[in-house]
């Protein structure tokens, strides 16, 4: 049976969470939603306990202490405490479209699916809509269900699988592949699917429509991304993954995401796009040297 534990981590979003829950309420697979509550300073946990007493399918968890330790180590406690073997996040400032999980649902009645994502939508502060993910169904692009073919075509490409509110897991791929890691503050989402990518097929789901929202706000933590936040993802990411088993593909993926985050801060676009070019040029044929040079000089900084 197909039924979803939903995590929602919640920290200071009172005015948005209640519509984020009812969202994932309306959802016929949806057999709880767990709300973890990361130390809000305003009224959110008032609201969570409220909604906790109203909806028998919500779930309310703090830290010890109601202390503040972050959305990964909050969605890490969400996924320890479901108890459904399907897995979805939203975040409490976003909500689902109705039929969030249709596709899912036929996806996953396959034992071997272990994954799978969709498109999203994003809402600016203006009410304007727009539709964002990849949409190519790579297996059919490759006529190839090969994990090593299909995880090393989304890294040449660097495809990102999906935002949080629009992909699904079993939960068994957590006790397989680990958590979120709680040593980033942003971009943790992208460094745990690459892991997952790495060992379990993403299968595409829903591209005709977006199947959840997020949210622009002016304290979205997606403005808090830097030279510094995209460094410290690469270095968590070659940690996690060790660097004596790195593929070629994930070697060139780390030159142009380094690349790209050395040049993106420059204003002038020729310069931007000339700086970029260098460094790959350069880069690409000592990509070994490079990485390990790269690892060791940031295992020092962070």
């Amino acid at each position: 049976m197909f039924q979803v534990s939903v995590i929602i981590p919640v920290y200071n979003v009172g005015h948005f969470v209640e519509e984020a829950v009812k969202s994932a309420l309306t959802q016929s697979e949806v057999a709880e939603v767990i709300l973890v509550d990361d130390g809000s300073k305003d009224n959110s946990l008032s609201v969570c306990q409220r909604l906790s007493r109203e909806y028998e399918r919500v779930k309310l968890f703090t830290h010890e202490g109601g202390k503040n330790l972050g959305v990964c180590q909050s969605r890490n406690l969400g996924i320890r405490m479901a108890k459904h073997k399907f897995i979805a996040f939203l975040d409490a400032d976003d909500w689902y479209f109705p039929a969030r999980f249709a596709k899912d649902k036929v996806l996953f009645s396959n034992p071997a699916v272990m994954a799978v994502f969709s498109v999203w939508a994003i809402h600016y502060p203006n009410g304007r809509e727009e539709v964002f993910g990849f949409s190519d169904n790579f297996f059919e692009k490759l006529n190839s269900k090969s994990i090593k073919e299909i995880y090393c075509y989304i890294m040449t490409h660097d495809i990102i699988l999906g935002h949080t509110n629009a992909n699904t897991f079993r939960k068994s791929v957590f006790e397989q592949v680990g958590y979120f890691d709680d040593r980033l503050k942003l971009h943790e989402d992208t460094e745990l699917w690459s892991r997952i990518a790495r060992v379990c097929l993403f299968h595409p789901a829903e591209f005709s429509r977006p199947v959840s929202v997020a949210r622009r706000h002016d304290k979205n933590t997606i403005i808090q991304r830097s030279k510094k936040s995209k460094l410290l993802f690469l270095w968590v990411w070659l940690d996690n993954i060790g660097l004596e088993n790195l593929m070629d593909c994930e070697l060139r993926n780390l030159v142009y995401l380094y690349a790209r985050a050395q040049s993106n801060g420059i204003k002038s676009n020729l310069s931007r796009r000339l700086l970029f070019k260098v460094y790959m040029t350069f880069l690409i044929p000592i990509r070994n040297i490079f990485t390990r040079w790269f690892y060791k000089s940031q295992m020092k900084v962070n």
